[in-house]
């Protein structure tokens, strides 16, 4: 279990339900306002600290990106950073939110035709992971498109 879930031991987590679900089951719990300050800043951390559970939080070490080549079905899955970054960058559209959803259900991730289907997928389910979040990240970094 993540460092964020064990940070509410009072709270029952299910690491089997999609993050957006259990996180909001979370808020009611603790009585957060869906959209006040405290639920942003408890989902932001939620989405970083659950990213970091699932695929480690070194970057440097080849496992974590062989995992994420593993959940988008990449063929082939390259034996060097730099070749999973490469595939992940270029050939795979995926949502953060989605990528971690597929770990935590074990059902298949989304994928997305081009970097411009993903940006309207993510805009029009609200599936947005936080700019700033993702950039201190270089898993997650690879991961960001432009929202058009």
């Amino acid at each position: 279990m993540s460092a964020y879930w064990n940070s509410y031991p009072n709270f029952a987590h299910n690491p089997t339900t999609p993050l957006r679900q259990e996180f909001k089951r979370l808020a009611a719990h603790e009585g957060w306002e869906v959209g006040g300050s405290r639920y942003k800043k408890e989902w932001e951390r939620c989405g970083r600290d659950e990213f970091s559970h699932q695929f480690g939080s070194e970057d440097s070490q080849l496992s974590g990106w062989q995992a994420m080549c593993v959940l988008v079905r990449v063929e082939d899955v390259p034996d060097s950073i730099t070749q999973c970054r490469k595939v992940l960058r270029n050939d795979f559209w995926v949502n953060i939110y989605d990528l971690l959803d597929a770990k935590r259900t074990g059902r298949p991730v989304k994928k997305h035709p081009s970097a411009v289907a993903l940006s309207k997928y993510t805009r029009n389910t609200k599936k947005i992971f936080p700019k700033r979040s993702a950039k201190a990240n270089r898993f997650l970094k690879v991961l960001l498109v432009t929202l058009s």
